[in-house]
């Protein structure tokens, strides 16, 4: 057990085609590894630092040449929205779009190698399997030649590739090839040549000390103290440890009773009862499947460290190496986790009440406090040059879970880990300082919905919030129900995702207002569900009525015009159904 004091620290919506080919893209590489999604010196070069290698290798550039662009430049674009994938760009950026410009890049293809009249610039080249994708920003579509000689062919160059071309940003009301395709960015009328200049270097970020090894076992990064490492994550994140906090080696049983009990806090025993039933009835989870069994399955299954609630222990399994990259990157995010649930529960002191809050509410407040952790372990990473995509050790045995991964459950438990480092980044930028999140802490969002859509977090007058009252059963219902609770964006989701793809479900889902559950359950073990949904607007309440999955005892409540409320009713059989009838006699 080691105890460390706080007194010591000083301180786009792609086409399927376009996904298949990036994929395509980590098959075909060569030596070097491509470029992470950070500027200089995080990962990328920098503006000047190109044009100091063109300088360096005698390319003359007279005054008055193209303008040139650099990927770094084109990562600057924010994502400012999930639900309408919409980008918001520099104006430097912006003033460049429909002009000729020129980059150094690599080129991969879209068509075929054979034909590289359309293909793809990328910073660097492919090299492994287990390392992520360029970053959409980082990726231009480019059409060589122009349209009188569509039939002319282009070779595939292995070098450093020089493209000049009409430099086209994919924005609203634009209708260029690329955009068609799917691409943020895109040159047209394209002309690519070797390049003779020094060649962008690979991404540290790509890298793992000692090389991508095989053996997972092998002990590749340098052993550090634990009051090191802290120090190290504390000055990330910007945040002093008001505890000591320990980092202790234990079992798997008594790791896996550190999830439970927090478990246990989150989903007391009623309300996880009725939560069980309620997801049960949407189809989320079987019928016969055992809520917390599931629910802890899933954090074991990816878990070898974890902080306790108060933030004060840090428990590592004793079956893993410390210094093997997946569980040092795993114990910095759970330190990372420590330090920000003290800071809440210091923020928590400091208020005189603490209002009761619904699911959806809870689990934003999870969302920032997961994604401002994984942030910090991704910056770790990056400063390591640790391959964010590196697998677990063989010694790591996942205590697995009923529900595997993919399934329409793990969407709902997986969601704020997704959407929180989006936000964390959204607010101080992907090399901001993390300090400054703590405004965020001491005003968390509200729902999840500001997690896909921050900008309704900066400005609540963006957005209509119409909650479900608590007792709206009661104005339907001749008899009270068992329980009641908010679904939120979080969950409408992946219940969507039954009948409508992912995207076609977060989509629909973005326009949500409010609504509220009401469940019902009867001596014969039966159950019936009442749902109230409220939209932005009458159609989105319709595409959302429209997206409803199916189920063999569901009623829907009549469709009142130029309403934007949805109800309707779900039994586990018709005589639960007609039990709850809301027009029974």
């Amino acid at each position: 057990m080691t105890f460390i004091n706080p007194n010591e620290f000083d301180s786009t919506n792609l086409s399927m085609k376009t996904k298949i080919i990036l994929i395509f893209i980590l098959l075909i590489g060569f030596s070097a590894f491509m470029l992470h999604d950070h500027s200089s010196p995080t990962g990328k070069a920098s503006k000047s630092d190109s044009k100091n290698q063109n300088e360096s290798a005698g390319i003359e550039r007279p005054e008055g040449s193209l303008p040139e662009i650099d990927f770094s430049l084109l990562g600057e674009a924010r994502p400012i929205d999930l639900i309408d994938l919409a980008l918001e760009f520099p104006e430097s950026l912006k003033k460049l779009n429909g002009q000729r410009v020129s980059i150094v890049g690599f080129m991969a293809p879209f068509d075929s190698l054979e034909n590289m009249r359309r293909c793809q610039v990328v910073p660097s080249y492919v090299g492994c399997t287990f390392c992520s994708p360029p970053n959409l920003r980082e990726v231009v579509f480019v059409t060589q030649g122009s349209a009188e000689n569509s039939d002319k062919s282009y070779s595939f160059i292995e070098e450093p590739s020089f493209v000049t071309g009409i430099f086209r940003i994919s924005l609203p009301g634009s209708y260029h090839e690329g955009k068609k395709q799917g691409f943020v960015y895109s040159i047209e009328e394209a002309e690519v040549t070797a390049y003779s200049g020094e060649a962008p270097e690979r991404a540290p970020s790509h890298a793992t000390p000692g090389g991508h090894n095989s053996g997972k076992n092998a002990p590749l990064l340098p052993p550090t103290a634990p009051a090191e490492l802290l120090r190290e994550v504390s000055e990330i994140l910007g945040f002093k440890p008001i505890h000591p906090i320990s980092i202790e080696r234990v079992s798997a049983q008594t790791f896996g009773n550190l999830i439970r009990a927090e478990l246990d806090a989150t989903y007391p025993m009623l309300n996880r009862a009725y939560q069980a039933r309620t997801f049960s009835l949407l189809g989320l989870l079987p019928s016969d499947g055992d809520w917390m069994e599931i629910l802890s399955g899933f954090a074991l299954g990816q878990s070898t460290a974890s902080s306790d609630q108060n933030g004060r222990r840090v428990l590592v399994l004793d079956s893993v190496p410390l210094d093997h990259p997946f569980v040092r990157l795993d114990l910095v995010r759970a330190l990372a986790d420590a330090l920000i649930r003290q800071s809440i529960v210091k923020d928590f002191n400091g208020m005189r009440t603490v209002p009761k809050e619904n699911e959806d509410a809870r689990r934003a407040k999870e969302a920032l406090r997961v994604g401002l952790a994984k942030v910090a372990s991704r910056r770790y990473a990056r400063s390591r040059s640790i391959s964010p995509k590196v697998p677990p050790p063989d010694e790591f045995v996942a205590q697995g879970s009923t529900m595997g991964k993919g399934s329409l459950l793990d969407l709902w438990h997986s969601l704020p880990a997704d959407v929180g480092p989006f936000f964390v980044n959204f607010l101080v930028g992907t090399n901001g300082p993390l300090r400054e999140i703590k405004s965020a802490l001491a005003r968390p969002p509200s729902s999840l919905m500001e997690f896909l859509r921050p900008l309704w977090y900066e400005n609540s007058s963006l957005w209509k919030r119409n909650p479900v009252p608590n007792d709206f059963a009661d104005k339907v219902m001749q008899n009270p129900p068992n329980s009641t609770g908010v679904l939120g964006i979080g969950s409408l989701i992946p219940w969507l995702a039954h009948k409508n793809s992912s995207y076609a479900a977060r989509n629909i889902s973005g326009q949500w207002a409010g609504d509220r559950w009401a469940v019902w359950e009867y001596s014969d073990g039966s159950a019936a569900l009442l749902l109230e949904t409220r939209w932005q607007s009458e159609e989105a309440a319709l595409k959302f009525r429209d997206a409803i999955p199916d189920h063999p005892f569901q009623w829907h409540f009549p469709y009142e015009p130029e309403s934007s409320t949805v109800r309707l009713l779900r039994g586990t059989s018709p005589e639960a159904l007609n039990r709850q009838d809301p027009f029974a006699q």
